[in-house]
């Protein structure tokens, strides 16, 4: 008898853990929708970015007829270079 229970508890641990695991992606999938909806405005549009580090990265920016490189730090953003877009440059 103590046996099944043993097992039965197990089991139930394993149940527990499983809808934890699955409630983790959800919220992760759920979060990073709602990020992707904040960002993405109908003017400006952030089209690539590379993290260095945990609070440094480069983020390609696309804002009507030009593209901009911009290093984002901490407390600062930077902007690398821009880029006027010709006709047949545009990439969507």
């Amino acid at each position: 008898m103590d046996i099944f229970l043993a097992i039965l508890k197990a089991i139930g641990y394993l149940l527990v853990f499983v809808f934890i695991l699955y409630m983790a992606h959800f919220t992760s999938k759920f979060v990073a929708q709602r990020r992707m909806q904040v960002f993405e405005g109908k003017a400006l549009k952030i089209k690539e970015r590379i993290f260095l580090s945990r609070d440094k990265e480069i983020a390609v920016l696309s804002y009507k007829d030009k593209e901009y490189i911009v290093g984002i730090c901490g407390n600062s953003i930077n902007t690398i270079d821009s880029l006027t877009l010709r006709d047949g440059n545009d990439e969507e």
